[in-house]
């Protein structure tokens, strides 16, 4: 058995590459910094990381974990652990001789991809020639065979002026852009499917998430907020160098307020309502840019295109982002078991018992306006005194 010792870890990104020079070199910064964070709270050792012609590189011994941990950070399209040589042509027909040997099985198919950057005396077509014959010739006991069409394993090389990097293995990245590559918004999370998901895909694309959930205790029992505490645990790990909170805000008050002044079946409406009201009130002292919802277009009663007018008219000055409009569920339901939140949703299925029956669906604008103005909306600023304010996750910004 050959054993490879990996002495690096190549990071590619993708939208990254085709933004201005100024907005690569600011992205591709971000994202260095949250690799270095990552490996540090991972306990990995790394002597630097750094950016080459558009790809970024971890100097590591310890490669293959470094590989699987920069995998999830968001900026990240693909990594992998690569053996580092002289940009020779001796030297990585030597590299790729042995990585075969460890890498390939007897009997099987191979090609070889190559690509260089610089001025080299070799041309990409004939570092792959050379090195497919020295592995054909040199590990003739294996009995492999070239496959250019359909390969069973592939060995690559990158050439970047004076260094090769030589490499079989790609793990997929979350992809996305680098956190703080956009501002703060404020996150809506329960205990359900949706919520989270909506955050993911926002943290996504850069933003530094500050998580909201509003606990309806007597009408839900203590679990669920547990349940919403741990969905929001699990969506911070993704964010390097960022504080994350979540604020538990007490909400029972504010919708006995709306219960005593609507009908019932607009329980649903001035509860997302006075959501979307505390949501504001946080994104200002937090300074966020907007306020994310998990909604789905006519998922529930509540999320019909009439009602989603209503409920948003209780705020206009921040946008209300639903990244999960046009999903369909079963699509949810997949990203939630990837990430994992899809068993915390099981558990807190039933974490509201103030749905009523017979919910309103085509809302009315002046009727929801004329029922809420008797309603005593301070009631809001006193449940987010009471906030209850958790550090997920402490950052150097």
């Amino acid at each position: 058995m050959v054993n490879v010792q990996y002495t690096s870890v190549l990071l590619r990104f993708g939208e990254i590459g085709i933004k201005s020079n100024q907005t690569r070199r600011r992205m591709t910064s971000l994202l260095i910094d949250q690799v270095e964070s990552s490996l540090r709270e991972h306990k990995i050792p790394f002597e630097k990381v750094h950016s080459i012609y558009g790809r970024i590189y971890i100097k590591t011994n310890k490669a293959l974990q470094a590989a699987e941990i920069a995998s999830k950070i968001f900026g990240v399209v693909s990594t992998s652990p690569v053996i580092e040589t002289i940009a020779e042509m001796e030297e990585i027909l030597n590299a790729g001789e042995l990585l075969a040997r460890a890498e390939f099985q007897k009997g099987l198919s191979f090609a070889v991809g190559a690509r260089r950057i610089g001025t080299h005396v070799f041309s990409s077509q004939e570092l792959r020639e050379s090195l497919g014959e020295r592995i054909l010739e040199g590990i003739p006991e294996l009995e492999l065979k070239v496959n250019l069409s359909n390969p069973m394993q592939s060995i690559y090389v990158e050439v970047r002026d004076d260094t090769a990097h030589l490499f079989t293995t790609t793990i997929k990245g979350v992809g996305g852009m680098p956190t703080g590559s956009q501002g703060k918004v404020v996150c809506t999370i329960s205990t359900g499917l949706d919520s989270p998901i909506a955050a993911y895909k926002v943290m996504k694309r850069g933003c530094i998430p500050v998580f909201l959930y509003l606990d309806n205790t007597p009408y839900s029992d203590a679990h669920c907020s547990e349940i919403a505490t741990k969905q929001a645990e699990l969506l911070s790990k993704y964010i390097h160098g960022f504080e994350v909170r979540l604020y538990i805000v007490p909400h029972a008050p504010d919708i006995e307020e709306a219960r005593r002044h609507a009908p019932k079946k607009m329980t649903c409406l001035f509860c997302k309502r006075n959501m979307l009201r505390i949501a504001r009130e946080i994104a200002i002292l937090e300074q966020a840019d907007a306020i994310v919802t998990g909604e789905i277009i006519g998922e529930q009663a509540s999320q019909t295109t009439a009602n989603l007018r209503a409920i948003e008219q209780a705020v206009t000055d921040f946008p209300i982002l639903r990244p999960l409009a046009g999903e369909d569920k079963v699509d949810i339901e997949h990203i939630a078991q990837t990430l994992g939140t899809y068993e915390f949703a099981k558990e807190g299925a039933s974490c509201c018992s103030l749905n009523p029956r017979y919910p309103a669906v085509n809302a009315d604008p002046e009727t929801v306006a004329a029922c809420e103005a008797p309603m005593d909306l301070n009631i809001l600023k006193e449940e987010l005194r009471n906030a209850q304010i958790i550090v997920l996750r402490r950052g150097k910004r």
